[in-house]
């Protein structure tokens, strides 16, 4: 078996853990933290602020050591640091030092060993099949939204939230951190090897590859992608790290909040296969675009607060939505910066998205506070996901 599908099987088992916690699970440890701390939502969504805040710094920096150093010691610092950092919060006597090393943990293993990581490797290794396998790599994410949050649910039930998150440690030293170090390679040619399709290959960058920082910066995709992507990943990111605590408020348990954020990865792993596939034969835009809308009329559902059958439909949708975001975002950034600089060019767009994704925790806290809902946040976001679409209209790629 070509040694890029092992390569793809490292970096599903670390955004799994990466990004099943960190992006489908947090909002689980909202209710026990608020309730521990005797704290505001607005309070404990800091930490998801002060975590964006850092990635400010610290994406620019993970994408060059991407291009320079074995990726693979790389991924596996940020899932030693994971654990670390889970086991550090556990022990939290207050929710200032919860939040910032909640924070710091969360920039670093994103930097380390979540999407970026993951998307700069497999691109490298894959050439005619980039989309497919960049959709199975990121089809983790939605595996670990599967199996995270019922983990996490089961131990917090049992044994508290605190529990939780050092038995959570212990798992990403024990069995993801020995699954990393075994499989991932950084390229091909560091063990004897050519990218899939090489040969075969008419993938062109819309700008010649080696690009300098001034050059990123100055094109249109950096921009027009940034902007687009930063939107909606503030978007998503906000209404999913408040998924259990808006059905909660509906009057349902934490055991349907549960299994609202499974039914979402579950939907999630169906919609990066779909548009991992698509990615390498159709209109990368109009990818992105349907990703944009589903996750555009999910909000507005949510904003209903309609029945539960009805929510789940909604978040269906915003799991669907998942598989466009990552697959298609990854090929864009080969298509526009080329491999050479991907990691480059996916670390200096962390500031672009970070600044548009930091604020949406703390707005969609505020909003709650203000008006004892989640009616006015769901409207308010859902309307940015139109701005998100129109950022992509002047972006021109080649080839499509």
């Amino acid at each position: 078996m070509f040694f890029g599908w092992y390569v793809v099987t490292g970096t599903f088992f670390a955004q799994l853990l990466v990004v099943g916690f960190f992006t489908y699970s947090v909002s689980l440890l909202v209710g026990p933290v608020r309730a521990e701390f005797d704290v505001s939502l607005e309070q404990v969504m800091y930490s998801m602020t002060v975590g964006t805040f850092i990635g400010l710094v610290v994406a620019p920096v993970c994408g060059g050591l991407l291009d320079r150093y074995p990726v693979r010691w790389l991924i596996a610092i940020g899932i030693v640091v994971f654990a670390a950092g889970l086991w550090w919060t556990s022990n939290a006597t207050s929710i200032t030092e919860y939040v910032i090393v909640f924070g710091l943990t969360f920039a670093l293993c994103n930097g380390l060993a979540g999407s970026m990581a993951s998307s700069t490797t497999v691109s490298r290794w894959f050439n005619a099949s980039r989309g497919k396998a960049l959709g199975i790599a990121a089809i983790g994410t939605s595996v670990g939204g599967i199996i995270i949050p019922g983990l996490l649910t089961y131990w917090i039930d049992t044994d508290g939230w605190r529990t939780a998150l050092e038995n959570l440690a212990l798992l990403a030293l024990l069995v993801v951190l020995p699954v990393v170090i075994l499989t991932v390679r950084g390229r091909p040619e560091d063990i004897g090897m050519q990218a899939e399709g090489a040969a075969a290959a008419t993938d062109a960058p819309v700008i010649d590859q080696g690009m300098t920082i001034k050059q990123i910066l100055s094109s249109q995709a950096y921009w027009f992608i940034g902007l687009s992507l930063g939107l909606l990943f503030c978007v998503y990111s906000a209404v999913i790290s408040n998924l259990a605590p808006y059905i909660i408020e509906l009057g349902h348990t934490s055991a349907d909040g549960s299994r609202l954020i499974m039914v979402l990865a579950i939907a999630s792993l169906v919609g990066k296969v779909a548009f991992g596939f698509l990615a390498d034969k159709l209109d990368l835009k109009l990818g992105l675009w349907t990703a944009i809308g589903l996750v555009g009329v999910a909000l507005l559902i949510f904003a209903s607060e309609p029945d539960y059958p009805w929510i789940a439909f909604a978040a269906v949708l915003m799991g669907l939505a998942t598989g466009g975001m990552l697959p298609v975002w990854g090929s864009m950034m080969a298509r526009a910066f080329g491999l050479v600089s991907y990691g480059k060019a996916m670390g200096l767009m962390g500031p672009i998205i970070t600044v548009l994704v930091m604020p949406g925790y703390t707005v969609m806290g505020r909003l709650y506070d203000l008006s004892g809902n989640y009616q006015m946040g769901m409207s308010v976001f859902a309307g940015l996901t139109v701005l998100s679409a129109a950022m992509l209209i002047p972006l021109k790629l080649e080839d499509q």
